[in-house]
């Protein structure tokens, strides 16, 4: 069997770096707005541009495609996070994290699906959030961002199947975009206790399942969104 080949959009992401490492026969297609910081021992390509700007997408695809033939799976890792209450948010702000998480991913896959139409194959793995299915506190943009992608993720297994389309919703996963919580003993003890299994998540939890969904192991699920959270999202601690 051929060794996948893997779009991985936002390569410098803790997570992503994680999956990469956890797929050392891969193939990788690495996107990102910087140079990549840990490039992966194996075979890969990397290509340095805004997630934003679909001709050097489509020009980074291309490359793939000329040295590997197919691509498998796009796992994308764009994103950022803003704790503010909705009224302290300014507009741009809100705007930046909508075209962080989800205008990124409407132009990842509006450049790529030709692509996997063409094949009839392809697994596209989204980041949500715990926050998109639990009222949390400060979270009103993130929440409503990963929100729209996990509608997006629903609606694009309807439409391009036999695509896959699936997420995974992080609960508090240690990242440096987390530093302000994970960096904070109170604010740390706080978030785990509303958990049943009462520890911080780290990006190799993550990235385990996206591996999961991304390869054909998962070849049934499609339209599911995967809580990786500790409980937070289905279970109510009584602090007994």
């Amino acid at each position: 069997m051929s060794s996948p080949v893997y779009i991985v959009q936002g390569s410098n992401a803790a997570m992503a770096q994680e999956f990469i490492a956890q797929n050392p026969n891969a193939r990788f297609l690495l996107l990102s707005e910087n140079p990549i910081e840990k490039p992966p021992s194996g075979e890969y390509i990397s290509c340095v541009g805004s997630a934003l700007d679909e001709e050097f997408l489509r020009s980074s695809l291309e490359q793939a495609l000329e040295r590997w033939q197919n691509i498998d799976g796009y796992a994308h890792f764009s994103g950022s996070i803003l704790l503010k209450p909705l009224h302290m948010t300014r507009i741009e702000e809100w705007e930046g994290i909508f075209s962080k998480h989800v205008t990124t991913a409407f132009v990842g896959l509006k450049v790529l699906l030709p692509i996997f139409k063409r094949q009839g194959h392809g697994s596209v793995v989204l980041i949500s959030s715990t926050a998109a299915r639990v009222g949390l506190q400060n979270h009103e943009a993130i929440a409503a961002a990963k929100g729209a992608l996990e509608a997006l993720v629903r609606s694009c297994a309807a439409t391009y199947a036999p695509v896959r389309f699936n997420a995974i919703a992080p609960g508090l996963t240690r990242s440096r975009m987390s530093q302000k919580i994970v960096g904070s003993e109170p604010a740390l003890k706080a978030s785990l206790q509303l958990q049943a299994i009462a520890r911080l998540a780290e990006p190799s939890d993550m990235a385990s399942a996206v591996t999961f969904l991304i390869g054909s192991q998962s070849g049934m699920i499609t339209g599911q969104v995967i809580a990786i959270d500790g409980g937070l999202s289905s279970t109510k601690r009584m602090g007994l």
